[in-house]
């Protein structure tokens, strides 16, 4: 059994990715895919929103809602980061912290955004799927 293990220890899985594509970790440090993501929230008109997933989508090529999260962390107030939201409304940046959730709720409140009962911006009123 323990030669079965060695046997194991050196195999090297092949890379499941095209040939030329990046990986997550480096979209998320990608400077022109950072770019991008922040023109795109950039484009989000006052009292709208987009989730990370729909934003990650334009991106060319796309992205995914993780890794654009991992950019808007970033993001400083000359990227509207508040109106980047989660597929189902939720500030999911309260996972970070929660004064900073309720930052981005004030916000969008002063847009005129709307939540519903739990907290959650009200999607099918205040959600574009393209800027």
């Amino acid at each position: 059994m323990n030669e079965t293990l060695r046997l194991f220890d050196d195999f090297d899985p092949p890379n499941p990715q095209p040939a030329g594509a990046g990986t997550d970790a480096d979209a998320a440090t990608d400077e022109c895919i950072v770019a991008q993501v922040y023109e795109i929230a950039r484009s989000i008109p006052p009292g709208r929103v987009m989730s990370y997933g729909a934003v990650g989508a334009q991106v060319k090529p796309p992205i995914s809602g993780y890794i654009c999260g991992r950019i808007m962390i970033h993001a400083h107030d000359a990227v509207p980061w508040w109106r980047v939201v989660g597929k189902d409304g939720a500030l999911r940046i309260a996972r970070r912290n929660p004064l900073f959730a309720a930052d981005q709720r004030q916000r969008l409140e002063d847009e005129g955004v709307e939540f519903d009962e739990a907290g959650r911006v009200r999607m099918e009123e205040f959600a574009t799927l393209c800027v």
